[in-house]
């Protein structure tokens, strides 16, 4: 079926996640930065995340399956 399987062991690292965590942080960070709190609730912090991932996942990877879908 065309299907590759690419796993790790207990301590190995995967680099294509480490870096999307790190792109997922950094937006994050970016929207955490303009907002004006001290303490964020719970439900903000969540929604921040949702909202990274979401924005991350809109736009077609360079390395993708496909050259325009997401």
């Amino acid at each position: 079926m065309g299907i590759i399987l690419n796993t790790t062991g207990h301590d190995e690292h995967s680099p294509e996640v480490e870096c999307y965590i790190r792109m997922l942080k950094e937006g994050v960070q970016e929207i955490v930065n303009t907002l004006p709190f001290v303490e964020y609730p719970h439900r903000l912090i969540v929604e921040t995340v949702y909202n990274a991932i979401f924005w991350l996942n809109c736009f077609p990877q360079k390395k993708g399956i496909h050259i325009t879908l997401s």
